[in-house]
């Protein structure tokens, strides 16, 4: 008996420190950039998800949590890009912030989703 309790106690404490780990990375986010571009505007590039779909992170990097998930076909607006990850904005007009002229770097700050997707989950299609 007595070791099933310490059993217990140390797999508590275990999946504590994995939790309180995950929640740290679940808070970390890398925001997508606009940057003035006085030809086309700011996250003038279509990109489409690949088959199989994508996954949109709140950073470029596999550790960052999960937004949203892509289905085949859809489109973004990509922004930038960093170490092999796009920057995009889920959303292809104005409402959404892309086409717009801005004068000065800025993060995203608009009323669609933006995050993060690994280049390899999708193909430019204009921009």
């Amino acid at each position: 008996m007595a070791k099933l309790v310490i059993s217990s106690v140390v797999v508590s404490l275990l999946y504590g420190a994995l939790a309180a780990q995950t929640s740290t990375e679940q808070t970390k986010i890398v925001p997508v950039m606009l940057y003035p571009d006085t030809d086309h505007g700011t996250c003038s590039i279509g990109l489409q998800v690949n088959a199989g779909g994508a996954v949109l992170r709140s950073g470029p990097g596999e550790d960052f949590r999960v937004i949203a998930t892509l289905k085949a076909g859809h489109v973004v607006s990509g922004c930038n890009e960093q170490n092999g990850w796009d920057g995009i904005i889920d959303g292809q007009d104005e409402s959404c912030s892309v086409g717009i002229s801005v004068n000065v770097v800025r993060p995203y700050s608009g009323p669609c989703n933006s995050g993060w997707i690994d280049q390899s989950f999708l193909t430019s299609i204009y921009g």
